[in-house]
């Protein structure tokens, strides 16, 4: 037991990486982490790391206004 064949242990391997990729893919292909998420909890995360609300930005060819987030800085506190 202690001879062990480099090919037979790399098809092992080879073969559990593919395994596990498939079973993976299989379970978070059905998933939308998005679809959870409510708009405010978005925004309490975001605050959460440091992200602030920017002014309301209008453009030109834009029809309705969009809010930004920016990361505030050591500097603007």
């Amino acid at each position: 037991m202690g001879n062990f064949n480099i090919k037979s242990v790399l098809l092992g391997i080879g073969i559990g990486i593919i395994i596990t990729a498939t079973v993976s893919i299989i379970y978070v292909s059905g998933r939308d982490p998005m679809k959870e998420l409510t708009k405010q909890q978005i925004i309490n995360q975001a605050e959460k790391y440091g992200m602030v609300n920017a002014p309301v930005l209008q453009d030109d060819t834009a029809s309705e206004s969009t809010t930004i987030f920016k990361v505030q800085t050591s500097e603007e506190k």
